[in-house]
């Protein structure tokens, strides 16, 4: 039997240790400017409906160019991308706390900012999934995805954001102030990390060329366009929209106070830190589409619980369910991409697979809002439910979608790392 490995195993080996310290830092740094962002936007416009615009203004470049972003990704170093993206926004932050400290700030600067944050993160994301692999052992790619998504779900979703409120409340300059010192340490471990070389490509072919062999990689392979079209849904319609109905079940529907939705939110990073934790100490499962689908299915049906919660306890437990479950299938699907994609073409798999996942979002928040006013929680959670969970259940059932886990199933546990 193969023995489980520790999630922490990764701080053994230099390369990945100064990625994922530098990334935890930059996380952080994100988490304290979410909170200063949003005061300091609100402080600026004194509109809500702004805030929504700014909040557009990044979420919509990014999906934009994904695909740009994965292609540009295989062409040049990962690490130097990489480096590019954090020092680029860490003059951005810089420039807006210059601008906010000499009391000249605008809202159009503000959203500037948002829009070249988007378009480096589309090459930001991909670069880092991509390098992963380049850097990290097999056996421990599981344990580096977790400890990624720890550092994303609890540094930047939990301690982040508490000490960004403290910070803001003092002042949004110095909050910002300390996201762009997150940046400049982030790409002082990049700088640390030995060279890594250009993926190999075709020569003399174009960047839309490259675009459409990672589109037509997905299209190849039954297991990552299904499980693309069916999270796609997840996210718009329940995972992405939990972020406004939990408040709305909580304060509009419950009358509970304002600081239970923070709790609520507390709760899912805790949650979500426990999830990590797991997945990252076990070993790649055999079954790894059924494993993965089944985690994410809990997670959707964690939606009927708000749907039909009558009071505020029943409302905690789905981030408690939601948060772990969403996250462990999440580490599962990103080791799997890391291991059966060519390196060559894991930037442009990985910028398709953000930009199929995050694209039906933008609709799916507005669409939310505007059906849960119309007809209901509890009425659009059922039916989000049913939408997201068949889709999921057609995936376990399909011989097609698990092939890829065939040769797997009849393995001894010992060789399949």
């Amino acid at each position: 039997m193969r023995s489980r490995t520790s999630i922490f195993a990764v701080f053994r080996h230099r390369e990945p240790a100064l990625l994922i310290s530098g990334q935890a830092v930059s996380s952080f740094g994100d988490g304290v400017a979410n909170v200063a962002l949003t005061i300091l936007v609100l402080e600026t416009t004194h509109s809500a409906s702004k805030l929504g615009f700014y909040a557009a203004a990044r979420m919509i470049p990014l999906v934009a160019f994904l695909l740009v972003g994965g292609a540009v990704v295989d062409r040049f170093s990962r690490r130097v991308l990489m480096l590019i993206s954090d020092a680029t926004r860490a003059l951005l932050v810089a420039g807006i706390v210059v601008l906010s400290v000499a009391g000249v700030l605008r809202y159009w600067e503000l959203i500037l900012m948002a829009v070249l944050f988007g378009a480096f993160d589309a090459i930001f994301l991909p670069a880092f999934s991509a390098l992963t692999p380049e850097i990290v052992p097999e056996s421990l790619l599981q344990p580096m995805n977790a400890i990624r998504a720890l550092s994303t779900n609890f540094v930047g979703g939990v301690l982040g954001p508490a000490l960004g409120g403290l910070l803001a409340a003092w002042s949004t300059s110095i909050a910002l102030g300390v996201d762009a010192s997150s940046f400049v340490l982030s790409a002082a471990a990049l700088i640390l990390m030995r060279s890594t070389p250009r993926p190999k490509r075709l020569a003399g072919s174009s960047m839309l060329q490259e675009v459409r062999q990672g589109l037509q990689f997905v299209r190849r392979n039954t297991w990552i366009w299904t499980t693309l079209a069916a999270v796609a849904f997840g996210n718009a319609l329940i995972f992405t929209p939990s972020s406004i109905l939990m408040p709305y079940a909580l304060l509009h529907n419950l009358h509970a106070s304002k600081a239970t939705v923070g709790v609520a939110f507390a709760l899912g990073g805790v949650a979500g830190s426990i999830g990590t934790l797991v997945v990252g100490s076990m070993a790649a499962p055999r079954r790894r589409i059924r494993v993965m689908w089944t985690s994410w299915l809990i997670s959707v049906a964690a939606g009927l619980i708000l749907a039909f919660a009558t009071d505020v306890w029943e409302v905690f437990l789905v981030p408690l369910i939601m948060t772990p479950g969403m996250i462990f299938g999440n580490v599962i699907w990103e080791s799997m991409l890391q291991r059966e994609v060519p390196r060559e073409l894991l930037g442009r798999v990985t910028s398709v697979d953000w930009f199929v996942s995050l694209g039906l979002s933008p609709i799916g928040l507005a669409f939310a809002g505007a059906l849960v006013a119309s007809v209901g929680i509890r009425a659009y959670l059922i039916t989000a439910v049913i939408i997201c969970a068949v889709p999921g259940i057609l995936i376990l059932l399909s011989r097609r979608a698990n092939s890829i886990d065939a040769g797997r199933a009849s393995k001894p546990a010992q060789s399949l790392e």
